[in-house]
């Protein structure tokens, strides 16, 4: 929730990062949007896999990003900004994966 209003008022140099990408001050907003809207899912008990699965995408967008737009680039297109985002992805696609609608985890110490 704190990155998506970091994102919406500009601070932590969100704004110098989506300058450096190149697609104008819209995307940080559309980003914004996507990562507020995902953070609140995740504590509605029926939506916490849409806002986990909405996480996944918007960290995993930042991860292709720091890879192709970025690479090169002195500030942003170092391995830690690509790194970083790579784990927020896969922290963010557990919830996802195990709040998935039909998902029964298997319980092992129970006999019948």
């Amino acid at each position: 929730m704190t990155v998506g209003i970091a994102k919406l008022t500009g601070t932590g140099h969100t704004v110098e990062y989506f300058a450096a990408i190149g697609w104008g001050q819209w995307f940080r907003f559309a980003t914004a949007v996507c990562d507020l809207a995902g953070a609140t899912l995740l504590f509605v008990p029926r939506s916490t896999c849409y806002g986990a699965m909405l996480l996944t995408a918007t960290v995993g967008s930042a991860t292709l990003i720091s890879i192709t737009q970025l690479q090169g680039d002195p500030l942003w297109g170092g391995k830690e900004m690509v790194a970083v985002p790579l784990v927020l992805t896969g922290l963010a696609a557990l919830p996802a994966w195990f709040t998935r609608p039909g998902f029964t985890p298997i319980d092992r110490g129970r006999s019948n």
